[in-house]
């Protein structure tokens, strides 16, 4: 279908100017001109895009609403790549663009962008957050992103198009307040088949949002170990999750991984217990062809070995402790 650039811009530009007048004023463009280019798009896609009303405020069809985002979104990636080959091939220059949960914020955020910086020809490095790792290797595939650290059971469909690596095992840890004695903990977990009494902070949890990958095994290990409780809280992120317990109001779940990226006044309120049933694989992936070029191929290099040295050890700070057994 012999579609072009130039008609899907002009269709765009019609869209948000709200009318073709409008639009002829934005991109110097003769009405006429665009009209003509507006036929030509419906008569190619065989559908009307836009109405007009006698004022010539223009309303989209079903098709228009579709073509004016599939439009968008292609215009966009040709913007990205456009750029992208600028600063690679032209200007010789490194742009990082770093897609991460927000689990891994602070000490590793700066970490990443320290290890971007160092690199000859940086130019600018960008770290953005989504909800889960689907979200983040769906920005890797339209090329809004160039790195990003992921479940690897995201990347299931897609492991020919990028470089991976292991990062580290992303053990699960149930969080509980600090003021909470052991003793009361290990009541909790022995039940023996019997109901168990549970101090008001153990009775509550807080609930992880419906994004999170982890919600459901999180939610099954309560029915199993401590079904009294009850998700009386709930939270976007792991880490709202965790200042909640901070707070001595419940307990919750949350990947180890967030663990180096606490302010220690928040870590001192904690009584971590890993969990060795649940875990997940964190990935760094990066499209293959930027494997080729040195100043990339260099930073996925070094963000892996940082991962796999310090902040893996960083993940196993003070005051973990084993959970207690269940009589």
């Amino acid at each position: 279908m012999d579609i072009t650039l130039k008609q899907l811009q002009i269709f765009q530009a019609v869209v948000i100017a709200g009318s073709i007048t409008k639009a002829s004023r934005r991109i110097g463009l003769s009405q006429p001109s665009i009209s003509q280019q507006l036929a030509k798009l419906e008569e190619k896609l065989g559908s009307q895009l836009i109405q007009r009303n006698r004022t010539g405020v223009i309303n989209l069809t079903p098709a228009g609403e579709y073509w004016f985002k599939a439009g968008d979104e292609l215009l966009r990636r040709l913007q990205s790549t456009v750029s992208e080959h600028r600063q690679r091939f032209v200007d010789n220059s490194v742009t990082i663009r770093m897609g991460v949960t927000p689990t891994l914020r602070g000490r590793f955020a700066a970490a990443t962008a320290r290890i971007a910086s160092e690199e000859p020809g940086f130019v600018k490095f960008e770290i953005k957050f989504a909800m889960s790792s689907a979200e983040l290797v769906e920005q890797l595939r339209l090329h809004q992103l160039n790195f990003a650290i992921v479940n690897e059971e995201a990347l299931a469909d897609d492991r020919g198009s990028f470089a991976i690596s292991s990062l580290f095992n992303d053990a699960m840890a149930w969080v509980v307040p600090s003021s909470v004695p052991l003793a009361e903990i290990k009541h909790a977990l022995s039940r023996n088949g019997r109901p168990a009494v549970l101090s008001r902070t153990l009775k509550n949890f807080v609930e992880l949002d419906v994004n999170i990958s982890m919600r459901s095994r999180s939610e099954e290990w309560y029915r199993h170990t401590i079904p009294e409780a009850t998700p009386t809280f709930s939270a976007t992120t792991y880490a709202m999750a965790v200042d909640i317990v901070a707070e001595g109001l419940a307990t919750t779940h949350c990947p180890m991984s967030l663990l180096p990226n606490l302010p220690l006044s928040v870590r001192e309120q904690l009584r971590i217990f890993p969990l060795d049933t649940l875990t997940r694989t964190m990935v760094l992936a990066m499209p293959k062809h930027l494997m080729t070029l040195p100043a990339y191929a260099n930073v996925f290099r070094r963000i892996i070995e940082f991962c796999r040295t310090d902040y893996n050890r960083e993940m196993s700070p003070d005051g973990i402790v084993e959970l207690p057994k269940a009589s």
